[in-house]
């Protein structure tokens, strides 16, 4: 049903809607004036969008209407007649388009909506044209962009995904889910991240409701009908998948944090009342740690880039969270999950305040945020993050190996786990090469270039050029461009009073990696790090087979290749005659990666020597589910999967033994 309202009526009511708002900052020097996009012949300033959303909510309708004001400047030397905008026809319908109070021409060709302008406009015009549009109804399992879910339903799928059989709904809920190009099924727009623009955004819901959207609450208006309109301004520009409206039956939960520039912003979890008091008290997060963690990122980044910080938890939702600006949408059972909640903040400054200019550069929001994750343990405990940062690792070990930059132009996921925790890792060698210090002037210049713009991964890798003075193309050449890992093999001998220290590059699927170096060697109990010849020039590995001899009169005991973990590698046993295999100094193993996990998961352990080895896994009362390993195993570090396709979601045991001590982990399969 096409949904068609009186233009005056409509206008006279925006008018009313939109006095509320502020206007947006200037902020001519906040946009990024590059067009990633390359085609674009338009720049939106702002979108103005009003949604009446209370019929969805209130359960008499399945499609809503809208009206959305677009301002927007020209980009072309030749006068402008029309602007293109996204569209997708099975979701959303454009009725009427008006410019001055004249009805605009409307055409449709592909994925594209062309509307006509009421005159020719010049680069330095601002023009303005207001379109009433509707939502189409769909079957809940088909919802794109947008999404609605009654309270005691049982939906079997969720952005295209499978919930669990028997799922239930529990709060009434209606939501936008964009990323990463699904804006322009609930709003018309130019549905690229490179067009960055100013928004107010006014929600109509059922009196009860609460509707939270991007940047500071205007003011909410009591209709005086059983509805309630929320107006929101967002005064900094904002990429369309960013942009979002959430709308349920919330408790509130809010602090005030005083950023370090002395402003005060509100800090606002939006929960369904049962989980309310976890806001508050939550052991492992609550509202006064995301202060502590915003006060921990503005000591690396610098201040906090907006006026407020809000997240809602909410289901179904497949994501573990979404960060969307100001307003982070989480998957309720991760509302109070430390490393997602770190995640999705630290995505405030890299993928909201600069965001990547096209999607081929997703490594630069995922990348940065995963790294800013680890981190977060870091400050807390060295060990967490090393752990952490090893958990990255050994799970991108098990992925179909790509580049990370254009993902998609390779046939993979735009959104594949090696875009989180190699983009992570890529940082932490980074990191590692440069120092500390040159680290975060890098990070903090890289902000200041391009502040609430658009930056691709040329421009970051051009910052990093300026910051260290220096040409580190062939870094992000091997690490970014390239697929792969290095596999390294390591042994040493001893030449009188030297040591030779004998390094291999056996990776077959990327190129040979050149990289800084450093060993450790043992000998009596005490450890030297090596890392420079006898001239005072630094280790690097540069080749397939390259040898390091340093001085070093005592006899050692062992040696290590890369002994702080600073390189994203695997090391694989030497097999020379005659050279001393590198083996692990002791007995360890991890905590099964990932847990929960599904289906399958991944526990890892070192031998120094030789040792019977038993890997079995047990369920709740303690039957044997699965022998993994049980045989004598030669020292060196060893991965195994534990595949729970064939078992049913719960809680299992893991139980390693060796000759050298036992463990027993706690597994949680979750289907």
């Amino acid at each position: 049903m096409k949904l068609r309202i009186q233009h005056d009526a409509i206008c006279s009511l925006l008018s009313i809607l939109f006095a509320y708002s502020i206007c947006a900052a200037q902020s001519g020097s906040h946009i990024s004036s590059v067009d990633y996009a390359g085609h674009h012949s338009y720049d939106v300033i702002e979108y103005k969008l009003f949604m009446d959303w209370y019929g969805i909510l209130a359960g008499s309708t399945n499609s809503y209407f809208g009206v959305m004001q677009i301002r927007f400047l020209p980009d072309l030397v030749t006068p402008l007649n029309e602007i293109d905008l996204d569209n997708d026809t099975t979701y959303l319908r454009v009725d009427s388009a008006f410019a001055d109070g004249k009805m605009l021409r409307l055409s449709i060709t592909g994925a594209r909506l062309y509307v006509t302008l009421d005159k020719p406009y010049l680069a330095e015009d601002t023009a303005t044209v207001l379109l009433y549009y509707h939502v189409i109804e769909q079957p809940p399992d088909s919802q794109r962009g947008f999404y609605y879910f009654y309270k005691g339903e049982q939906p079997k799928i969720v952005q295209g995904h499978p919930l669990p059989s028997g799922y239930t709904v529990p709060y009434t809920i209606a939501y936008t889910m964009s990323e990463p190009s699904d804006a322009h099924d609930w709003m018309p727009c130019y549905d690229d991240p490179s067009d960055k623009a100013v928004c107010k955004i006014s929600i109509r819901v059922p009196n009860g409701y609460v509707a939270a959207s991007n940047g500071t609450l205007i003011v909410k208006v009591d209709n005086h009908d059983g509805s309630t309109t929320f107006n929101w301004a967002e005064n900094y520009p904002v990429a369309t998948y960013l942009m979002c409206v959430t709308a349920a039956q919330f408790s509130i939960v809010e602090r005030n944090f005083t950023k370090d520039d002395g402003t005060t912003i509100p800090i606002q979890y939006y929960v369904y009342p049962d989980d309310s008091a976890d806001a508050v008290s939550n052991s492992e997060c609550n509202v006064d740690t995301i202060a502590s963690m915003i006060k921990f990122y503005e000591s690396l980044y610098g201040t906090f880039p907006f006026d407020k910080y809000g997240m809602t938890g909410i289901e179904p939702f497949y994501y573990g969270g979404m960060e969307h600006q100001t307003v982070t949408t989480l998957l309720r059972k991760y509302e109070y999950n430390r490393s997602v909640v770190a995640h999705e903040l630290a995505h405030q400054w890299w993928g909201d305040m600069v965001t990547l200019g096209t999607w081929n550069d997703i490594w630069l929001n995922e990348g940065f945020a995963t790294y800013s994750e680890a981190m977060q343990l870091q400050h807390l405990d060295q060990s967490e993050f090393e752990g952490e940062m090893q958990s990255y690792e050994n799970t991108y070990f098990s992925q179909t190996q790509y580049a990370i930059y254009a993902p998609e132009a390779q046939g993979a996921y735009l959104f594949d786990l090696a875009e989180y925790y190699k983009g992570a890792w890529v940082l932490n060698m980074l990191r590692n090469i440069v120092g500390d210090s040159t680290f975060f002037t890098i990070l903090r210049t890289y902000r200041s270039d391009f502040p609430y713009g658009n930056a691709v991964t040329g421009d970051f890798i051009n910052v990093v050029n300026q910051v260290t003075h220096s040409d580190m193309s062939w870094f992000f050449n091997e690490w970014i461009f390239q697929p792969g890992f290095p596999v390294y093999s390591f042994s040493y001998t001893k030449e009188g009073d030297s040591l030779a220290l004998y390094l291999k590059q056996l990776q077959t699927n990327a190129p040979i990696f050149k990289i800084p170096v450093e060993f450790a060697v043992y000998s009596q109990g005490q450890e030297t790090i090596v890392r420079m010849d006898p001239s005072g020039k630094s280790f690097f590995d540069s080749s397939a087979i390259q040898i390091f001899t340093v001085a070093f009169p005592a006899q050692p005991d062992s040696a290590v290749f890369d002994p702080g973990n600073k390189i994203m590698k695997q090391v694989v046993p030497w097999s020379s005659t005659g050279v001393h295999e590198i083996v692990p100094k002791i007995f360890k193993i991890s905590e099964s990666y990932p847990n929960p996990f599904n289906p399958t998961t991944t526990i890892t352990y070192q031998l120094p020597a030789i040792s019977h080895v038993a890997v079995k896994v047990y369920d709740v009362v303690g039957r044997e589910v699965a022998t993994l390993v049980n045989a004598e195993q030669a020292a060196g570090t060893y991965n195994v999967t534990f595949d729970g396709h064939a078992f049913a979601s719960g809680v299992y045991f893991c139980k390693i033994a060796t000759n050298f001590g036992n463990r027993t982990m706690k597994l949680l399969l979750e289907k």
